[in-house]
Order: C-alpha cells, then structure tokens, then sequence
C-alpha cells in the first residue's frame, strides 16, 4: 500500500544502526546542559564533551543570529538533539535560552516500543485547550485592564472548583484560551468541563463580561492583536508569507466583504477568528513514527470529521451572520495560505530531504516555533509551514521535566456543551488507544487495517479531496451532516457512532483500562445527544444549554441562525445588534445552569 509514512524496513534499520537509549542518553545531557547556560555563545566542542556524542549544527555555528538545528550522528544516521528559531522570534532570549529540545526519538519503532513502555497498551493521558472570547456587555472590545480582570476572577472562581486556574492569552486582544487538566476517560473530563463553565459563567456574573464560547469570534471588533513582541512578529510574518501568494490577497478581500469589515488596514490574522478546542495525547516513547502514524490515521480519518461536525456551529464573524455557513471556522481559515491542508508533518530523520525541509523554514524564518517547521509545504511553490493547517501538528517540543511529546488535534470547534466536547475527547483517547495497540503489532504498515473494514471505516485515512468536501458540508449542515468514512459508506453521525461504539467494544476489549460501560458511557452519549430517544431535540439556545430533557441535542449551528433571526437579524447583512442578542442569550443559559450550582 503506498502511504507516505515510513516504511517497517526503514523503521527497523533506522533503530538496528542507532540505539534508542544512544539517543536518550545523548538528549537527557543535552538538554541538562542547554537548561542551565544563558550565554550568547555556541561552544560545539564543550557541548559535544558533555553530551559524549560529536554535536553539529546544521547551519553555520558561527551566525547565531539564524534559526539553526542541533544534531549528532551515529552510523551516519543524523538524529536531531534541538534546534533555535531566529533572532527575531526569540524574544530577547539568548540563543542558548532559545534552544528547544526535540523529544521525539526516531529509533523507538513496533519491535522496541515494549522496551521504553509497559508492554500493555495504556490508556493516554488526555489535555486540551479551549479558545474563548470576551467582550464588554454592549459587544465592544474590553482594554487589556477589563481583560486582566476577567483573567484574575477567573482563575479565583476556577481555584474555589479545583479547576484549572490558568487563562492564557491568544494573538488577539479580545481571546483567551482555558485548559482540561491532563485526565482519562469520560467522566473526569465531562466534570472538568462542567467546572470550566461554572468558573466561566460566574465569572462573566461578576465581571459584567460576555463569553463567546463559539467556534468563531462573532461582534463587531477591530481584533486588535495582543501587545506582545512574540505576537508581532508572528503577525509580521503572516502578512509576509500571505504576500507570495497573490491568490490569498484575493481570499483576504473576499472574506472583508463577506463579513462587511471595512477597515482597510484589516489584515489576515485580523480575520483569523477562529476558535477550537485544541486536544493533545501523548505518544507512547515518544516514538516518532507513532506520532507519523497517529497523525495520519487518527486526524485524516471518518473519527476527526464526524467529530468536528458535531462541534460545529458559528455563522457569526463581526456583527454578520454567514449566508449560506452554520459554521465560519474553517472558512475564515481557509483565508491564510498557513491555514491550507496538511497531509503529514515532515519527519528530519524519514522524510525525504526532511533535515532539509526542517531546517530551511528555521533558517528562511518562515516559522515562528520550532515544532512549526515540521509543518511543511512547498506545493504552491514556495515552501511555509502550515502552522494553522485543520488537521494538527506532532510536538516534540513542549517544554515540560517529563519531556512529553504529544499529537495535537487543532480540527475541533469550541462548542457551548460540556457533553460534546468531553464525548469528543474521551473518543480521540479511546481512537489513540486502539492506533498504539495497531503500531505494536504491525507498525505502519496500513494493510492490516485496510483488511478489516470497520477499522478502516472509522480510522482510515481519507485523501484531501474527501476530507475537504466533507468539511466543506459539515460547515453548512453541521452536525445535520453525513460522513463519507474510508471504504465509502455514506451514513448520518448517529449510524457513524454506533458503528464506532460496537468497533470500539472489540479494538478495547483487552484494556484493563477501560471497561464496557466506559465505552457505551462515551457512544451512547452521542446517540442521546444526536437522536434522541424521545423524537424532541432542543429548538432554542435555552433548550440546548439548560433544559434537562434536550440539552446538548439538536443542530447548534441552526439554533444560532433562528435566534438571530428571530432577533431581527438579516444573513448576509451586516446585523450586530442581532447577533449580540444571541450571545446575550448564550451568556444568560450559561449563568442560569452553571453560576448558581
């Protein structure tokens, strides 16, 4: 089968010439030394000493000022120990302070994994961020004093519920992100997001201030961007990338008139209103071709789609409700040529020229973040990473003691339900699950699962065409929309579920972790919310946040349309009063469910 992950041959002669605890050794020095120097200097003969590996770079040692890649050799084979964005990306950090290690190890494959891990397959632990907006009672911008409030009631209300404290911020002014503690399975999750949304509710009580918990930032704004260097010169190279390509000068001018923004000066991260809910599981011995194989599984696959589908519902950007959308993320993406589709992430030690490619964006400054470049690109002609590409990303560099590498969904809307979302993540855990137990058996090697037909239904690849039609449909039909599943059966996202829940039943049934009734706790869950047993589905935006018979039912992305309209609003036309009028609405259920419980 012709796939373009790395071959089994490749993968075991890889790991026969280079040793994974060669390379293990060789990182835990390295990254011990590069934690404790601070100096603007790049000694290779020290840094070789103290890791016991000759330590290159791949560019120019002596210029410290380009991005550049940390790496050692054994048998010839290179293998990446860290690597630095540019100067002009760092902060004013040094460039021993801006070296971040690459944690995933590209010789832990199918036949060693055992080795690194308990040979029984685990259940990962699950994290995930949720992008919000705020804004003032009236729908106007807050200023960054009414944001730091917002910030500081949350995390006093969030501490008082034993949830996650922390709001960070985003580019944009007006946008924060809130976290899922790392938990596994459905019912710590869904409790985790119940406490996200209590501290939220409550803190828009005291505060005064609307949360637009929506896959979209929907009133008016200029979308002023954070004061923050790091968030200035990524904006800088946004509109220097986006300016190679003339056909995305036109796309930026489409989706101004679409949404009526008539500030001239708006600019393509002004545009970029998308939220998600970014989930993150870890890979298992930081294998490299795990995270390769997950990516391309997992988030190309029936599963991601179905899931972003049931998430889906936004057709308000800037005062206007979307004519023909019931959800805006993924077009308002689609206006950045970094927001394009990614089919595999370039692996530095598997793909073809990937050192290369990797290094290049680092040294073109062409990504802002090391974990970036692995993004990508050139198939319009130039190559970019794909930062903001729907599908995810694999992170070798997250800064943690434990050096945790991940793979990050970045395809999930921010939906108002705690019960869609925790389904969804409990669901990508169990997927991961099952795609660590393939990998141990058959590395990635895609026949097997192409024989067993369910399997591949439900976690096959789709090619690009499929994955953007059925995107495409879902961001008018929402969670009304049909998926196309790998072997080409065509079926409603409830039929998909089921089909999802009797696989699971037999891909888990040798988990310890997970008992039969954790599964049908996770499926039956998506059955309730998408047919329910009753025949009555929520109608309104009160119905899906607080009634206890329909709540989380229905089509959100509709209900958002009929409560503009029902406000007076026109789609198409430039309505912020109605669509303010929706988010009062949002804001008042969230208060009447969550504030006083």
């Amino acid at each position: 089968m012709d796939t373009p992950l790395p071959s089994n041959d490749t993968l075991i002669a890889y790991s026969r010439d280079v040793s994974w605890q060669d390379i293990e050794r060789a990182r835990r020095q390295f990254n011990s030394v590069i934690a404790s120097s601070s100096e603007e200097t790049l000694d290779i003969e020290a840094l070789s000493s103290a890791v016991g590996a000759r330590v290159e770079a791949y560019y120019d040692a002596s210029d410290l000022s380009e991005g550049n890649v940390l790496l050692a050799r054994e048998q010839e084979h290179p293998y990446v120990l860290g690597s630095v964005v540019s100067e002009r990306y760092r902060g004013g950090h040094t460039f021993n302070e801006s070296i971040v290690p690459y944690n995933l190890n590209p010789s832990v494959n199918h036949t060693n994994i055992h080795e690194t891990e308990d040979p029984t397959t685990l259940l990962r632990v699950l994290g995930a961020e949720v992008e919000l907006g705020v804004m003032l009672a009236d729908g106007s911008a807050p200023n960054e004093s009414q944001m730091q409030d917002y910030i500081e009631t949350y995390a006093r209300h969030a501490q008082r519920l034993g949830v996650y404290p922390k709001l960070d911020r985003e580019a944009c002014q007006y946008q924060v992100e809130a976290h899922i503690a790392p938990s596994i399975g459905y019912p710590k999750t869904r409790t985790a997001l119940n406490g996200m949304m209590t501290a939220l509710a409550r803190t828009s009580l005291e505060t005064g201030m609307l949360t637009a918990i929506m896959s979209c930032y929907p009133t008016e704004s200029d979308f002023k961007m954070t004061d923050h260097p790091k968030v200035q010169t990524a904006v800088d190279l946004m509109l220097e990338v986006n300016d190679f390509f003339p056909q995305y000068q036109q796309n930026l001018r489409a989706v101004k008139e679409r949404y009526h923004v008539t500030d001239p000066n708006a600019h393509y991260v002004n545009m970029f209103r998308n939220q998600g809910c970014h989930i993150h599981i870890d890979v298992a011995g930081r294998s490299e071709a795990l995270g390769l194989l997950t990516f391309y599984t997992i988030l190309r696959s029936a599963t991601a789609l179905a899931n972003s589908a049931l998430l889906k519902g936004c057709p308000f950007v800037n005062g206007t409700c979307d004519p023909e959308l019931l959800c805006a993320r993924e077009y308002l993406r689609s206006a950045t040529v970094t927001g394009r589709y990614l089919q595999l992430p370039t692996s530095p030690h598997f793909s073809a020229d990937g050192l290369e490619q990797y290094a290049s964006l680092l040294k073109l400054e062409r990504a802002n973040a090391v974990g970036r470049a692995l993004l990508y690109d050139d198939v319009l002609g130039k190559p970019v990473s794909l930062m903001h590409n729907p599908v995810g990303r694999i992170r070798p560099d997250l800064s943690t003691s434990k050096r945790v590498t991940t793979v990050e969904s970045t395809g999930m809307p921010t939906n108002v339900s705690a019960s869609r979302m925790a389904a969804v993540l409990t669901d990508f855990e169990f997927s991961h699950a099952v795609i660590e137990n393939y990998f141990r058996k058959y590395g990635c090697d895609l026949q097997p699962m192409y024989e067993d037909k369910v399997m591949w239904a439900v976690l096959g690849p789709l090619d690009e065409s499929s994955i953007q039609k059925q995107s495409d449909a879902s961001d008018r039909l929402c969670s009304d929309a049909t998926v196309i599943t790998a072997t080409g059966e065509e079926m409603t996202l409830a039929d998909f579920y089921q089909l999802k829940r009797k696989f699971m039943h037999r891909a888990l049934v040798d988990l310890d972790e997970v008992a039969p009734r954790d599964i049908d706790d996770v499926y039956m869950s998506f059955s309730r919310m998408l047919e329910p047993l009753s025949g009555h589905a929520a109608q309104t935006v009160h119905q899906y946040i607080c009634d206890p018979k329909v709540r989380s039912t229905g089509n959100w992305g509709k209900i958002l349309r009929n409560a503009f309209v029902e406000a007076g609003g026109v789609p198409g036309d430039h309505c912020p009063d109605a669509v303010l009028a929706v988010v009062r609405q949002i804001n008042s259920a969230l208060q009447k469910r969550y504030a006083d419980s």
